[in-house]
């Protein structure tokens, strides 16, 4: 198997050349029909994997996806600086303002609308809030309608438990499956039950949970749709999924080509467009809607984008733009916003619910 050599960063480790294989068909349809669409690509996010890598995308489905790639038991080299390895934070300050009170009994009135919850304290009409806020909310639950008491939800790449502690504050029975020990061993310190490992290594009963969320984590898979049909089996009848993920239809990957934040490479082993990742979510029994408003992320996306594309970090904070290309992004994500409103499929985050 060839080894893949580093690009121009000056690192001149390469990945292991045992360590890599190769995707002859599309992880997603199958297809062995494809064109490069980007070669040469090299970790410029977290800056800590070696090599370079080639991305194909799918003739028949549309899909991107890295050939070679790394083994399911090398993939850990390229975490070593992954954003999830810190602790666990609180789900809400202690002791909150009267406006804080206020914008929760706000929250609460929303959920207990939209989302079927009894939540306590409430305030006035929830339908008063900001189309951003909104949005917020809605992600902030992972669209879950909840089903009452006892309601089991089950989160994939769990990282440290931020989002499980979310859920749990609630009103649901929390589980989590992570495969990094040292984000696993955090959200487990938070008093959490997360299984360290892939779902595959893990023994749930069939028709366990109420509900499943994998936020930007398919695109890490390398049997996304197996992943998918093991989800359907654990889900109770009526259960509901909610996956997130990059969009590789987005305007952003138009504007920005390999400069693209969310390539990501080699942690993204998969991306998909909507139609790809419905087919896909379909295929495996589920039957699939939108949220209920696009999630609208070009802002961050592009940003980090324009950073890549200068050579800087993107996950400092130190990492600044000048003023120029400030007013640059806010019009670019402001255009790239408005046309994922008229066209979701064009968003640059991904969000899809299924129903079993």
């Amino acid at each position: 198997m060839a080894t893949i050599e580093t690009g121009n960063d000056g690192n001149t480790n390469r990945w292991p050349a045992d360590g890599l294989e190769n995707v002859p068909r599309c992880p997603v349809c199958g297809s062995s029909e494809r064109q490069p669409a980007y070669t040469g690509l090299t970790d410029r996010v977290f800056r800590c994997a070696p090599g370079e890598w080639n991305l194909q995308r799918c003739e028949n489905c549309g899909s991107g996806y890295l050939d070679p790639r790394p083994t399911p038991e090398t993939i850990g080299l390229a975490y070593s600086r992954y954003y999830t390895h810190g602790p666990t934070g609180g789900v809400e300050p202690e002791k909150a303002s009267r406006w804080r009170r206020f914008r929760m009994a706000q929250r609460n009135s929303f959920l207990n609308a939209h989302y079927g919850y009894d939540l306590k304290p409430t305030a006035w009409s929830p339908f008063f809030l900001t189309s951003s806020r909104r949005r917020r909310l809605d992600g902030a639950t992972g669209y879950l309608h909840f089903p009452g008491p006892s309601a089991r939800v089950l989160d994939i790449g769990c990282a440290n438990g931020s989002f499980l502690r979310q859920l749990r504050s609630l009103g649901w029975e929390v589980c989590g499956v992570e495969p990094d020990p040292k984000s696993a061993a955090q959200a487990r310190e938070a008093g959490l039950d997360v299984r360290e490992g892939l779902l595959p290594q893990q023994s749930f009963p069939e028709a366990h949970f109420d509900a499943i969320t994998m936020s930007h984590v398919i695109e890490h898979l390398h049997d996304p749709v197996d992943t998918l049909r093991r989800c359907w089996k654990l889900l109770k009848p009526g259960g509901q999924i909610t996956i997130m993920t990059p969009n590789f239809g987005a305007r952003g990957r138009d504007y920005f080509g390999r400069d693209w934040m969310a390539l990501d490479p080699p942690r993204h082993l998969v991306l998909f467009t909507e139609s790809s990742l419905r087919r896909a979510m379909e295929d495996c029994g589920f039957a699939v809607s939108r949220p209920p408003q696009p999630s609208l992320k070009a802002r961050d996306t592009f940003k980090q984008s324009f950073i890549v594309r200068r050579g800087g970090d993107p996950m400092s904070r130190r990492s600044k733009l000048p003023w120029s290309l400030r007013l640059t992004v806010m019009r670019l994500a402001s255009e790239a916003n408005r046309a994922a409103q008229l066209d979701p499929s064009c968003t640059e985050e991904l969000v899809l619910l299924g129903r079993k």
